[in-house]
């Protein structure tokens, strides 16, 4: 059999039955001294692994554990806190792999492995499809049912797409800039967005006014609307967003002021919890159209009047 040493598999992230064996078989080498009457595979991605190391063991499968008595195990481990509780609770606990995020103290001897991981058991190499799958379960559908079969993808390419602000950065944004002497304001208003709350992942919407007092140089109007679209296409939550904006605009084109006001709506409070529909407004302000009472006020003014 190979050792950990001897069977490197760090850049692998399509993991074969012949990866999960191998480490499956490590768990059993590393727990056949101790006492055990049954393994357990924490849900679902461990009961595979538990059914390979129980028949390694010679004992059987655990319905339900019992500590002092069943080896926990599972495939990954990420946050930790799954095998930390059971860990906490008196369970001996072990896993096949770790990101290296993981703690360490859990499951120490699980290889180490980064980046997005697949498993055989997984119906699609390449896209966490099999989450969505789970989850289609979850709620009590039935995956396999003509107008679901698609959808695991559909939601994985819209997930992509809600998300994919992660991909660029505000300098390549507002790259394009242009020499032009300006002492007033520019304010920029009703920028329509779409976001997601970090919180639950349910979307929220609104829209935003952005105004700068530009230093040397302007940037083109549709450059403003997509940083706002940049920072708003990934987990959110709206102050965050609000300040990055005006941040993003002072560091790269030099402002001398900027303020970015946003009115959002959030169906993570519309639609569950309390169920009520409501708008939520924040702003930032940074350099003079802080600091300037008479640039403030006119900003403001603009912002929250834009018809004016």
């Amino acid at each position: 059999m190979a050792t950990d040493e001897e069977y490197d598999m760090t850049n692998i992230t399509a993991l074969t039955w012949h990866d999960i064996t191998t480490q499956a078989r490590n768990i059993a080498d590393r727990n056949h001294d101790r006492y055990f009457e049954n393994v357990y595979g924490v849900p679902q991605g461990g009961a595979p692994v538990a059914v390979m190391v129980a028949n390694l063991l010679h004992i059987p499968l655990a319905d339900q554990p019992e500590p002092g008595k069943t080896l926990i195990v599972d495939d990954l481990v990420d946050s930790g806190r799954t095998l930390t509780g059971y860990r906490q609770a008196g369970y001996i606990v072990d896993a096949c792999y770790r990101k290296p995020s993981s703690p360490l103290d859990v499951a120490p001897h699980a290889l180490e492995l980064d980046g997005w991981l697949t498993f055989p058991w997984e119906r699609d190499n390449g896209e966490p499809t099999d989450a969505v799958i789970r989850l289609l379960q979850y709620i009590g559908e039935d995956p396999s049912r003509e107008g679901l079969l698609d959808t695991p993808k559909r939601v994985v390419k819209a997930l992509r797409e809600l998300t994919e602000g992660y991909d660029l950065d505000a300098t390549t944004v507002l790259g394009t800039t242009f020499e032009e002497p300006q002492d007033e304001m520019i304010v920029v208003s009703g920028i329509e967005f779409a976001s997601m709350c970090e919180h639950h992942m349910l979307p929220f919407t609104g829209t935003a006014t952005v105004a700068y007092l530009p230093g040397d140089r302007i940037v083109g109007l549709s450059k403003i609307a997509r940083l706002v679209e940049m920072y708003a296409r990934r987990l959110q939550v709206q102050e965050r967003m609000t300040r990055q904006i005006a941040e993003a605009i002072q560091d790269v084109l030099g402002a001398r002021g900027v303020g970015v006001v946003v009115h959002g709506t959030h169906s993570c409070m519309a639609n569950r919890g309390i169920k009520k529909r409501a708008t939520m407004t924040t702003s930032a302000l940074l350099g003079e159209i802080r600091d300037e009472h008479d640039t403030r006020h006119e900003f403001l003014e603009l912002a929250l009047n834009p018809t004016l």
